[in-house]
């Protein structure tokens, strides 16, 4: 079952972030790195920061984003005497359509005594990519060792760009 997880996630990881060679000349994406951060609950509360490559692409009816990223998670704890902070590290993908994002991403989770890796599919409702609340779907593959990390997930993310400003 773990090597089935590992298998997808280096699948997804490959697919992601690897080089497109054709050439679209009907279609020009605006690049730039964004700042992500968010807040989010799965039980107890979390919040994640990271980085992103966010896409921006403007068909002149609505507006299509993507987003490449990879951040960091904490869960902490309000017991530090019966148990320990959860840290994650995390990749995913995102993509939006005016305000309809969909999105996946693939987590180690750690409290350096039990560990866990999570496949989270996402679905969401926001801002153009820029500001989006979504709700995930964990999937466990070390069947849930933290009793604070649930099934279902809800946060609110943000991508934040210099050149996305000038576009909304």
């Amino acid at each position: 079952m773990k090597l089935s997880f590992t298998v997808l996630f280096l699948f997804v990881f490959d697919y992601s972030f690897s080089q497109n060679t054709e050439t679209k000349t009907n279609e020009i994406w605006e690049k730039s790195i964004a700042f992500r951060g968010g807040i989010g609950v799965q039980k107890s509360l979390f919040t994640e920061i990271g980085i992103s490559k966010f896409y921006f692409f403007d068909n002149g009816y609505f507006p299509i984003t993507k987003a490449k990223y990879i951040s960091v998670e904490f869960s902490p704890t309000l017991k530090p005497s019966k148990e320990n902070t959860i840290y994650a590290l995390k990749i995913g993908y995102e993509y939006t359509v005016l305000i309809v994002s969909l999105g996946i991403e693939a987590k180690y989770q750690t409290d350096f005594t039990a560990n866990d890796f999570v496949i989270t599919p996402k679905i969401g409702l926001g801002a153009f990519g820029v500001c989006t609340l979504y709700y995930g779907l964990n999937i466990s593959a070390n069947d849930k060792p933290f009793s604070r990390i649930g099934t279902h997930q809800l946060s609110i993310i943000c991508n934040l760009s210099k050149k996305i400003k000038n576009k909304i």
